[in-house]
């Protein structure tokens, strides 16, 4: 979805001003040699708790880059950055927490780090809020009002759809409003027709409503809209809706976390 800052510690090595210290040799270093200054300098600046060098070694165990790959003591030294106030650590460790790929899936933490950056103005981590919310599990628990309220911060296109979605679909009936999922829906699909996930949740906002006649037309154009993309694995569960209001049901779905 979003290229993750740890991958480009290579870039942020270089960005580091830590090339000023004179040599002690009038012959040019040699660039292991160079390398091998540099690692040294970040480690005896991490080990004295400069957040950023604390960052920078823990993104270096991260993905291998001039040390031995080690995730987890990656991990805890981008914690370590994090808890001195280091933003680009909190994203970086909120990321890990959330995506569960390197280190073992924590949404309590994810959620943890995501909401101070959230209260910096930080969209994604309202975005990842959102989904977090709306998804619940794994010491978080759902709450279809607060991912309504983060993805309405973030305010784009993508969190727009799903504020429709929730709005329409959510289990608790407290969360639902049909009436305002519809408002939002048709101004998505107005600006952008083509697209079926638009048109998938005005669909699911009709039938919230109870105008099935018109979340049956909108759902079959949902279909033919998505037969125009490459998403055709998603046939299945848009003939799935479809089938619930042609019974007259609405939808009911927690938004799905990723694996």
């Amino acid at each position: 979805m979003k290229t993750s800052v740890w991958i480009k510690v290579a870039s942020l090595i270089a960005a580091m001003a830590i090339t000023s210290h004179a040599w002690a040799f009038s012959t040019p270093a040699t660039e292991s040699a160079a390398m091998a200054s540099k690692l040294a300098h970040i480690q005896l600046k991490a080990a004295q708790g400069e957040p950023e060098a604390e960052f920078l070694l823990g993104l270096m165990y991260l993905s291998g880059r001039f040390v031995e790959q080690n995730q987890q003591l990656g991990a805890q030294w981008v914690s370590r950055a994090a808890e001195q106030g280091h933003e680009k650590a909190a994203q970086t460790i909120a990321d890990l927490a959330f995506d569960g790929k390197i280190i073992t899936r924590d949404l309590a933490l994810a959620e943890r780090w995501y909401l101070q950056l959230a209260a910096q103005e930080n969209k994604w981590a309202q975005f990842r809020l959102g989904f977090i919310y709306a998804a619940g599990g794994e010491g978080v628990a759902r709450n279809c009002g607060k991912a309504v309220d983060h993805f309405l911060a973030v305010g784009d296109e993508v969190s727009l759809g799903n504020v429709v979605w929730i709005l329409s679909t959510c289990p608790e009936s407290k969360y639902r409003n049909g009436d305002r999922a519809l408002e939002i829906g048709k101004g998505l699909v107005e600006a952008n027709s083509a697209d079926p996930t638009n048109l998938d949740n005005l669909a699911a906002a009709y039938a919230e409503i109870g105008d099935y006649t018109a979340a049956i037309d909108t759902q079959q154009r949902a279909i033919e809209a998505l037969k125009q993309t490459a998403e055709q694995n998603r046939s299945s569960e848009f003939e799935l809706r479809l089938q619930n209001y042609q019974q007259q049901q609405p939808y009911r779905e927690v938004v799905p976390l990723g694996q």
